[in-house]
């Protein structure tokens, strides 16, 4: 019997929940090991088990596998839900990575400052109404079908699912003009293995509330990619704003952090060779 897909990603979405989705979608039962310590991170380095540096992390088929849009083209062609040709497979390719810049812009909601947060939801629910929603609504009108592509359920189903649902956590009457979108919805929730996933105690991750939230557990790095002692935010000891660890969140040059001796938020730059997402 084939082993398991192991993952190895922080406690939380970011780029690895599209990972969990499809795998749940397929059918397909998988171990995660959350990266709660800075030890864990390093025997990953270590092992030359992180190719360029970062997580996401799956080891599937005897393979150790990086880079997410990697991983989930593997598994998409792995467990037949990427088209039966390459004229289906580029259409799913096409449908994915719109629904991706989507889910992208609300990922890094959470890095936003308290002040911009309010407007960048409105704006990425005003572009999910304008931009991407009109797109698939359309789609589906054409073709009369049940599924996007080719009639048969696909990655691409998989993950317009998870950016209608992610943008519903913004607005839940977001829906609200696109009936067929709203049908698309109900049937592909419907899915059984789909409908496993949504249910409570599923290892589907809750949507993060702030940057506060994010559960970083201490696998901070300095400004020249080592490690540092005294970084865990969540220590009780003074810690001087210079002192602060650096991260590096897809290129973005800011981020805020918790920490409990300094009782607000910082602004920090950001430049460790370790990324989250």
């Amino acid at each position: 019997m084939a082993a398991k897909p192991k993952l190895w990603y922080f406690r939380g979405r970011g780029r690895m929940e599209s990972i969990r989705w499809l795998l749940a979608a397929a059918g397909v039962e998988f171990e995660e090991e959350f990266l709660e310590t800075r030890e864990q991170y390093e025997k990953l380095q270590k092992d030359g088990r992180l190719l360029f540096g970062q997580v996401p992390l799956v080891e599937i088929d005897g393979m150790m596998l990086t880079q997410t849009r990697a991983i989930l083209s593997y598994l998409a062609a792995k467990y037949d839900l990427y088209g039966k040709d390459l004229k289906e497979t580029v259409r799913i390719n096409m449908y994915v990575d719109g629904t991706l810049d989507l889910m992208m812009m609300i990922i890094l909601t959470v890095f936003k400052p308290p002040e911009e947060k309010e407007e960048n939801i409105a704006l990425i629910v005003t572009k999910a109404k304008t931009r991407y929603f009109p797109v698939f609504e359309k789609i589906l009108k054409d073709h009369g079908e049940d599924f996007l592509v080719g009639n048969k359920f696909s990655w691409a189903d998989i993950q317009l699912l998870e950016a209608i649902l992610m943008v519903e956590e913004l607005d839940a009457s977001v829906l609200r003009d696109f009936p067929l979108l709203k049908a698309f919805k109900t049937r592909i929730s419907n899915v059984p293995t789909i409908k496993k996933f949504l249910q409570p105690g599923s290892q589907r991750q809750p949507p993060p509330q702030t940057a506060t939230t994010l559960r970083w557990s201490g696998t901070f790095c300095s400004s020249d990619g080592s490690w540092s002692h005294g970084d865990d935010p969540r220590s009780n000891a003074p810690t001087a704003a210079s002192a602060l660890p650096e991260l590096t969140v897809d290129s973005r040059r800011t981020v805020s952090k918790e920490n409990k001796a300094l009782r607000h938020q910082q602004q920090m730059p950001i430049k460790c060779n370790m990324k989250p997402f």
